[in-house]
């Protein structure tokens, strides 16, 4: 493993208008915090119905994101809103992003993820949005076998649960209309982001990390539904600055730049149990684990190897934090707020600190 200063990307978004769907989301909130750190003027568009993102978008705010409340499935709010902004690049993130939530309810799941991404491309394609991010998920993918290899962005597309589908019949949709010509012939320039199993502090939702944190905040005794389920674990840093790269190269696209790419780490994935151990190593002594599994009320998907060389080839992308490092700074981010810091302050220190951190080159595994 080698050492490399990080990529000049980050200084194509100073004065650059950012719109980000999904902003007081709990990847939303740390890409926000990390153009208005390098620089650019960030507006988010949360529906904020939650209690968390509604503290997210208050301390965003605070911070200088100028926040506009609305939902992406309301097509004629959101298009006034990109044409009084006039962003640069819009990175769209607002979705119904859990999985088990798909199964208790179908319909939002659906109707959410589908409407949303379908509002987005249709104002990339009219003009309102000169760059794109899209993001969606690994979970778009036919679910794989051992014997089948890593998922490579050529890999079937065809998830089998209602949060897995909608992710599917989204990517489907960015590939649609990118084939359609653009009005006034303007090139596309957009990137559709199949994004892994992303962790780090500030997570509050029902998955496998927050789950674990809650659990030994109390002091109880964590038990793992899978512990041998494997997951492209990546902390929430290195996928922010994926994310920046992306952007920046779209932003300073001279022809017509479409790609759907991969977001994962290096290695093949960890299993759900050498997450829960890293995260009760970095925790300390008083972090329990049980030897029993979980019930889980769902279906799973045993294994998810994702293919991440594509985009770390093409935007010069390397992780800087391997699992272990990754949990660590989860524990680092959960220890602060508890000791009283604000999320805001947490959460900017920890990116101020990802920026001055050297890039560490890992070979695939």
């Amino acid at each position: 493993m080698g050492n490399a200063e990080r990529a000049g990307d980050s200084s194509t978004f100073s004065g650059k208008t950012v719109f980000i769907t999904g902003h007081s989301g709990f990847i939303g909130a740390w890409l926000a915090t990390v153009l208005d750190h390098l620089g650019a003027n960030v507006v988010g568009y949360s529906i904020d119905d939650d209690p968390s993102s509604a503290e997210r978008a208050e301390w965003l705010e605070e911070m200088g994101v100028h926040r506009i409340v609305g939902d992406v499935r309301d097509r004629s709010r959101l298009f006034a809103a990109l044409e009084v902004t006039r962003p640069d690049i819009v990175f769209h993130l607002a979705a119904q992003a859990i999985l088990c939530r798909g199964f208790d309810d179908p319909h939002l799941t659906f109707d959410v993820n589908l409407n949303g991404s379908l509002n987005i491309l249709e104002a990339e394609r009219i003009g309102l949005i000169p760059s794109l991010v899209h993001v969606t998920s690994d979970k778009c993918y036919v679910p794989m076998s051992a014997d089948s290899g890593m998922l490579t962005e050529d890999s079937p597309i065809g998830g089998h649960s209602p949060y897995s589908a909608s992710k599917s019949m989204c990517e489907s949709m960015f590939s649609e209309f990118m084939d359609l010509p653009r009005l006034g012939g303007a090139p596309h320039r957009a990137g559709s982001v199949r994004l892994g199993n992303v962790i780090g502090g500030g997570d509050d939702a029902d998955r496998l990390v927050p789950n674990c944190i809650r659990v030994f905040q109390d002091d109880r005794v964590f038990a793992v539904r899978d512990p041998l389920a494997v997951r492209p674990f990546q902390h929430v840093l290195d996928v922010v600055d994926g994310f920046v790269r992306l952007g920046a190269r779209l932003l300073t696209a001279q022809e017509e730049d479409v790609h759907a790419l991969n977001f994962a780490p290096p290695t093949a994935g960890h299993t759900a149990g050498e997450m829960v151990f890293e995260l009760a190593r970095a925790w300390g002594d008083e972090a329990l684990i049980s030897p029993e599994r979980d019930v889980c009320g769902f279906p799973e998907d045993k294994l998810l190897w994702l293919d991440g060389s594509r985009a770390a080839e093409l935007l010069d992308w390397h992780h800087a934090f391997d699992l272990r490092r990754s949990t660590e700074r989860i524990v680092d981010w959960v220890r602060s707020v508890d000791a009283g810091a604000t999320p805001a302050e947490t959460t900017r220190r920890q990116a101020a600190e990802y920026y001055l951190e050297p890039v560490r080159v890992e070979a695939a595994a």
